[in-house]
């Protein structure tokens, strides 16, 4: 996956730089390997981190929507930042998007499939944790 984006929000710039160096990071896929570890097992690991290295590229735009409660959300093939509520550090902006992009991710839930998730709950709990590994690299 990669995040394209062409806007001159330079807090939403560097997030998505960020995030598109993560993606890559081989010491984040071990975070991220260390992780799974606790959800799947170890062969199953590969394969989500081949959904990740997919060539699919994500639109990111920005939006300023005064009544959204929402810093980041995916909408039409594109994540949007609302950058009225971008007011958090850059890790916290950063752990929202990996967030996101994980959500983006399982549009056809294929990593639900894969991690065979008991409930929401759990889900959402393993897509929290995906992105707070994000804060310890930035």
């Amino acid at each position: 996956m990669k995040l394209d984006y062409s806007g001159k929000h330079l807090k939403t710039y560097r997030i998505v730089e960020r995030a598109n160096q993560l993606l890559i990071s081989p010491f984040f896929k071990a975070e991220v390997n260390n992780l799974l570890a606790t959800y799947c097992k170890k062969e199953l690991s590969e394969e989500f981190l081949a959904i990740l290295e997919t060539e699919e590229r994500i639109l990111v735009k920005t939006t300023f929507s005064p009544f959204s409660k929402k810093k980041i959300f995916f909408k039409s093939n594109s994540l949007y930042v609302n950058t009225l509520r971008l007011k958090s550090s850059h890790r916290d902006a950063l752990a929202s998007l990996m967030h996101v992009v994980l959500n983006v991710a399982d549009e056809n839930h294929s990593i639900s499939k894969l991690l065979d998730f008991e409930n929401q709950r759990q889900k959402n709990h393993f897509f929290n944790e995906f992105g707070a590994i994000s804060k310890s690299y930035i």
